[in-house]
């Protein structure tokens, strides 16, 4: 595990405990405990120690959605713009484009050791000004256009509405979008895509567990099917590629935003880019 990766486990932990205040001995016993967590697993995935680290958090502070109200939040504050972006991508001169890169944007509202601006709209503005750092789009465009069965892996709540947007442009009739199993951090789970409609314009599964992130050893039945059957998979965000880059899947399209030093050198990208791309350049 690179030191990089340690620093922002704990970034989360402080985070936690400024949001919920536990008393200090509760505190303690909490970063404490995460530090030997990371010390006796190092050898695990930033994916894999990220989920027990949020188990530990869950227990420790006696709760198990610990990032409720930022999902409530994004959501309705894109739900509320729905529109507004809509009708951006229909008027654009390349709908897709435009509805694909959104999709990479909303990638931006993370709560977890990254920072979230308080205006998220703004941050959204301001991200669409901006190029795609890795822009393979239009092979995108062509897979969606052969595929029989999409899988799509969701990421964060507010971004899922973006989602949503892109999955109706692709007017693909056989798309499976799938979340996490349980809460953790402001990942999207089948409540949050039922909120914003998801399940309105294609079908909605959940892998069946609660990495933030795509592991498949640990997924359910279910997903392993979904994800074997598919000729396209559409992951979004830096958790699923840090679970997928490895993926022996054929075709792996990666739409996310680099949000690390470590990530972005490994894309070949600067931190805060934005990338749609097949694979590890």
């Amino acid at each position: 595990m690179r030191h990089e990766c340690y620093f922002c486990h704990i970034r989360t932990i402080e985070k936690l405990i400024d949001k919920f205040r536990p008393d200090e001995k509760v505190a303690q016993n909490f970063i404490f405990s995460v530090h030997k967590l990371i010390d006796s697993k190092r050898e695990l995935s930033n994916p894999q120690l990220a989920t027990e680290i949020h188990r530990m958090a869950k227990s420790q502070l006696s709760n198990s959605n610990l990032y409720a109200e930022e999902k409530l939040k994004a959501n309705d504050i894109l739900l509320k713009e729905y529109p507004y972006w809509q009708t951006m991508i229909n008027e654009s001169e390349d709908p897709f484009f435009t509805a694909a890169k959104l999709s990479v944007i909303g990638n931006i509202i993370d709560y977890g050791a990254q920072s979230v601006n308080d205006d998220i709209s703004a941050q959204i503005e301001s991200f669409f000004q901006k190029d795609l750092k890795i822009d393979m789009t239009v092979q995108l465009k062509n897979e969606i256009s052969k595929a029989q069965h999409i899988l799509y892996l969701g990421d964060n709540c507010g971004e899922i509405v973006f989602d949503k947007l892109f999955i109706e442009t692709m007017k693909h009739k056989n798309i499976t979008f799938a979340v996490r199993g349980k809460p953790v951090i402001n990942d999207a789970t089948l409540e949050d895509a039922t909120q914003v409609g998801i399940d309105k314009v294609c079908r909605v599964i959940s892998n069946g567990f609660d990495a933030p992130s795509t592991l498949i050893e640990f997924c359910s039945e279910e997903f392993i099917e979904e994800y074997n059957r598919a000729d396209l998979i559409i992951s979004k965000g830096q958790g699923n590629f840090e679970g997928l880059m490895e993926s022996s899947h054929p075709k792996v399209f990666f739409l996310l935003i680099a949000k690390c030093e470590p990530i972005a050198n490994l894309l070949g990208v600067r931190k805060n880019d934005m990338v749609v791309s097949t694979s590890v350049l």
